[in-house]
């Protein structure tokens, strides 16, 4: 009787972590919000920059990293969205500011 109940515990932890894992678009809002604190992101811009992100679900976290080299920028965990790489957000940040300058 105890092992069923440790047993059901455990599922039912299991799945309220599954269910609160952040989906690629609470991590695509995190980041958008994160470079338009200095510069608007056009459309283009957005399609460009999710060309070169990646989005890995491991069912209990999820990450999202970068196509090449696999960089992670940010993590989710219990519909949180933490940012890890504030390198990679810089250097877009930089690029938004030269594509600013050059309209």
């Amino acid at each position: 009787m105890l092992s069923r109940f440790i047993i059901v515990v455990l599922i039912a932890g299991l799945g309220y972590l599954v269910y609160t894992t952040p989906k690629v678009e609470d991590h695509k809002a995190f980041l958008l919000a994160e470079l338009q604190q200095t510069y608007p992101v056009s459309d283009e811009m957005q399609a460009r920059l999710w060309k070169q992100v990646d989005y890995s679900n491991f069912f209990v976290c999820s990450f999202m990293k970068t196509s090449v080299g696999s960089t992670m920028i940010t993590s989710g965990f219990l519909k949180k969205v933490k940012l890890i790489d504030t390198e990679w957000v810089d250097k877009v940040k930089t690029e938004l500011h030269r594509q600013a300058e050059t309209y």
